[in-house]
């Protein structure tokens, strides 16, 4: 399975001109909060999808119960991503019912907290899907959460059809789930799945206090990490970022699984903005695949992650 992600949420190509953000930051009142930086994904699976299940029927679900490290509590969840795919591959897109965030785990997530109706997913890709417009923010106080894919269409015991994938590198108890019909609510391992299903989620803290205790205030005080441009890229991206002071920094990117890809930057810089750039490669010096990546910036107790996409 691809590690590319597709997205319901069209892509902009309008390129802002440095000068122009820098001059937005400088207006921000000192007084105000900024928004807490996203983090990684969280998820349970290793590589990508290997395994195709054409288990289900209308109505049924299956997911991943998700846990994010316990001082980033509360959360909000921004997006997550479905693993989708066929034993053969080509299949056209498919609608299914909805993508359902519950605000616990097993053995009942109980009601979902939100629903995304009529997710559109590719064959041979990890489809991702913008929960931020949704009515309300999706916060998880504390604990495991649960994402799952719900089913339209049935797939069961037709080996042609796509459905959701696993990993095929063993089943970790209490992390996979299916709801069945009959039957409900049950662990995917005891069902007899081989693997962990592929699903992810992105979240950022809703409190800016959490980890290293100290409050962020507008990005005019502190480091701040500029969104990538161009963003989505094929060959080259910029990664900006804007210091207060003098500092040491460190740029790096990550891939989906949290595993750094590249460092950009390290070392002490000045006030003042600084350019860096990401050439599509890794550490070797290999072009990675198309998909999504994240570029987090780390100066003194500032972090920042932002999500860069590449389409080549």
């Amino acid at each position: 399975m691809s590690a590319r992600h597709a997205s319901h949420r069209p892509l902009s190509h309008r390129r802002a001109p440095l000068a122009a953000m820098l001059a937005a930051l400088a207006v921000l009142p000192s007084a105000v909060r900024a928004t807490c930086p996203e983090e990684p994904p969280v998820q349970n699976h290793t590589g990508g999808g290997q395994t195709v299940c054409p288990c289900f029927i209308a109505g049924e679900e299956a997911g991943s119960v998700l846990l994010a490290p316990v001082a980033h509590y509360p959360i909000e969840i921004l997006r997550v991503g479905i693993g989708w795919g066929s034993q053969f591959g080509g299949s056209p897109q498919q609608q299914e019912a909805a993508v359902n965030v519950y605000g616990a785990g097993l053995p009942n997530p109980g009601a979902p907290i939100s629903s995304l109706p009529g997710p559109v997913l590719s064959d041979g890709f990890i489809n991702e899907y913008n929960l931020e417009p949704l009515a309300g923010e999706i916060v998880v106080s504390s604990g495991p959460f649960t994402v799952t894919l719900e089913f339209l269409n049935e797939n069961a015991g037709n080996f042609f059809a796509p459905s959701v994938v696993h990993d095929g590198n063993g089943c970790q108890p209490g992390k996979n789930v299916i709801f069945a019909i009959p039957g409900g609510w049950m662990d995917g391992c005891a069902a007899g799945l081989s693997g962990d299903w592929v699903f992810y989620a992105v979240y950022r803290p809703v409190n800016c206090t959490t980890g290293a205790g100290e409050e962020i205030v507008a990005q005019s005080n502190v480091p701040a990490l500029l969104p990538p441009l161009p963003n989505p890229f094929e060959d080259a991206t910029r990664v900006s970022f804007v210091l207060p002071a003098p500092g040491d920094v460190s740029v790096a990117v990550f891939d989906v699984a949290g595993r750094k890809i590249a460092d950009l930057a390290s070392g002490a810089f000045g006030t003042g903005a600084h350019t860096a750039a990401w050439n599509g490669m890794d550490a070797s010096g290999k072009a990675v695949a198309a998909g999504s990546y994240f570029v987090r910036m780390i100066s003194g107790s500032t972090s920042e992650t932002r999500r860069v996409l590449r389409i080549k």
